[in-house]
């Protein structure tokens, strides 16, 4: 595929993107969280208690950066943080409220009702990603 090609395809790719992006950000501002709150929360709710090192890992960003989403969802008392009294005061993990849960549970259900996305279409999103990334 000649170069210029290439470059239109990756920026139709990354428009189409920029677009589900979009429409993820609308749904969820219906239930009072960005996407990414969405996606910390699931990460929170689904794979139970994380520090807030885990959730800078899982989303490849800095720790402040992780601190910021983690504190916007406990203002919104979505989540608390939990110090480890018995072992550690300095650990810290991270819980879903029940507020936290329902939002959760309530955005999940649009999302997957809007969506239609199947795991065959995710497996083929990440071979383009693989084959931009190489």
């Amino acid at each position: 595929m000649p170069d210029n090609k290439r470059i239109l395809t990756i920026s139709e790719w990354y428009l189409e993107c920029q677009n589900i992006t979009t429409q993820l950000n609308k749904m969820s501002e219906k239930h009072g969280l960005s996407y990414d709150q969405f996606l910390v929360l699931e990460q929170i709710v689904e794979l139970g208690r994380n520090t807030p090192g885990q959730i800078a890992v899982v989303f490849g960003t800095s720790a402040p950066a992780a601190s910021r989403k983690i504190n916007t969802l406990q203002s919104k008392k979505f989540i608390r943080k939990i110090r480890d009294m018995e072992n550690d005061q300095r650990n810290v993990w991270l819980e879903a409220t029940e507020e936290g849960l329902r939002k959760y549970k309530a955005l999940k259900k649009d999302i997957t009702k809007h969506t239609g996305i199947k795991a065959t279409d995710l497996e083929h999103l990440r071979q383009i990603n693989q084959t931009i990334i190489e």
